[in-house]
């Protein structure tokens, strides 16, 4: 296979393999881009030891607008390179929400952490098709609300994911600041019971 858009098909075919990133590097090299190719393998590489971590992280500086060129691209929304593409997106949901069709057609994306989360934003996005693609989602109410649980009650957020049908695509949830009372308690039970020790209370 020596197509680039062969290659990148196959790595988002098979996303938690590193093979085909692997030849997608040794394409890289072969057709010019060596600093790409080395960023994927050193980023691929369970056993890379701290200066080769510092060499990726010098590349990925140096080329981080060229590599993420064609995402969404907003203040407040930070992407990371995970085993060399941009899977993570750490972004506030309001803004997230609002761009939601750019950012939903992103292909790499598989981790998503959004922040800033009230019930009326978690009922919006629960409601909205997901991405198959996404696999990990780390969810954070507005620390604002969290920081007065009497004059806020997260409970319908939390019952709103717990019923939320594409949440079960996920491999691992986690759900920080929330504030919740017993029948929160009682959809954290239900997700528990799905995700087990692949749930995390913050």
């Amino acid at each position: 296979m020596s197509d680039e858009p062969a290659l990148l098909a196959a790595i988002l075919a098979h996303p938690d393999e590193d093979t085909p990133r692997l030849m997608y590097a040794d394409w890289l090299q072969e057709h010019g881009q060596p600093e790409r190719a080395e960023f994927i393998r050193i980023q691929c590489d369970p056993t890379a030891n701290e200066a080769a971590e510092a060499r990726a992280e010098e590349l990925e500086e140096r080329h981080r607008g060229k590599w993420l060129a064609g995402l969404p691209q907003f203040p407040g929304a930070r992407w990371e390179f995970r085993r060399g593409f941009p899977e993570y997106l750490d972004t506030e949901a309001g803004l997230f929400l609002h761009r939601y069709e750019a950012f939903v057609r992103v292909p790499w994306l598989r981790f998503l952490s959004l922040f800033g989360l009230d019930n009326s934003l978690v009922r919006d996005f629960v409601n909205r098709p997901w991405s198959p693609r996404w696999v990990e989602m780390e969810l954070a109410e507005d620390a604002a609300t969290a920081d007065e649980p009497g004059d806020y009650d997260g409970t319908p957020s939390i019952i709103a994911i717990a019923t939320c049908p594409q949440v079960r695509q996920l491999r691992r949830l986690y759900l920080a600041l929330f504030t919740f009372r017993e029948e929160g308690a009682q959809a954290i039970a239900s997700l528990r019971e799905h995700f087990g020790d692949r749930l995390v209370i913050g």
